[in-house]
């Protein structure tokens, strides 16, 4: 059988393997020299990077940041050591990094597209008001039916799995969902440490300012396809990556939609081009002959 790859770019990161630095030293690449980058992009001084850095873990500006970075980072280890993809997708925030390793984005223009879709969101006032949330072991009708009956505002605004979803809305609504949630018999529903309603409804508004930001980056095609997580279309030309660029951050997305299209591919290898193992821990729940590999 060929084997077909396909690199994955994490959002956020929840837990560390806490071997990534040493990972990156060891094939020769200074994680402090792209942190220094991002620093000087955004004329700030950035603090020096630590596993257990609150800054990095509860500031969301700095937490993209550092998923973006390490994303980067990890894609070039990638390709130092000759790893050719057949497809790419970045999961939510992902895409930033996704778009670097296409060699679509300059890893400053990644910084300043997470910086002005921050600014933006930010004015929705988000700190405390609004939340996302994951619930794993409902189906989306389970969920859909809690807020429909007790007229939250949330919504689902992804899907991991057949059940497993995230939620994003109001934050005291997106708490009433997740108690109702364990309530109803989810094996889990947890409040995620994010203050945007990212993928929501509440960022509609923001599309028109977002492309306009998006008209000034210079955005190359991409070296391999790109899985779009919005509507699963293949997305390499500047000008679908302009508008995948806007859907992916406010427009709801399908993780588990995507990995379906990649294993339809025919890929059966995938690289998680990141810090942590959020995706290939979330992958065991989807069904296919595959295989996550880390250098």
């Amino acid at each position: 059988m060929t084997n077909k790859s396909a690199l994955l770019f994490p959002a956020f990161i929840t837990d560390y393997t806490r071997k990534e630095i040493d990972t990156l030293t060891s094939n020769g690449i200074d994680f402090t020299d792209y942190v220094r980058v991002a620093s000087d992009k955004l004329g700030i001084r950035l603090p020096d990077f630590s596993y257990d850095s609150e800054e990095y873990r509860n500031d969301e500006l700095l937490a993209q940041v550092i998923a973006y970075l390490f994303g980067c980072a990890f894609s070039d280890l990638l390709k130092n050591n000759a790893v050719k993809p057949n497809f790419g997708a970045g999961y939510s925030m992902g895409i930033y990094a996704n778009l670097y390793a296409a060699e679509s984005i300059s890893l400053e223009d990644g910084i300043l597209i997470i910086y002005r879709a921050f600014e933006l969101v930010n004015e929705l006032a988000c700190n405390g008001k609004y939340g996302m949330g994951a619930i794993i072991g409902l189906g989306v009708d389970d969920i859909n039916d809690i807020i429909n009956k007790s007229n939250i505002n949330a919504e689902v605004i992804n899907t991991n799995s057949e059940f497993s979803y995230v939620i994003s809305g109001k934050k005291a609504d997106v708490v009433r969902t997740l108690d109702e949630a364990k309530n109803e018999g989810a094996l889990n529903a947890i409040p995620l440490n994010v203050n945007t309603p990212y993928h929501s409804s509440y960022l509609g508004g923001f599309a028109n300012r977002f492309a306009k930001f998006i008209e000034f980056i210079d955005i190359k095609k991409s070296q391999y396809p790109i899985i779009s997580t919005y509507n699963q279309r293949i997305v390499d030309s500047p000008s679908e990556i302009r508008k995948e660029l806007v859907y992916n951050l406010t427009e709801k997305i399908n993780w588990y939609k995507t990995m379906q299209v990649l294993l339809n591919n025919g890929v059966n290898e995938f690289y998680e081009s990141g810090a942590g193992k959020d995706l290939s821990k979330g992958a065991r729940f989807i069904n296919g002959e595959f295989k996550f590999i880390r250098l």
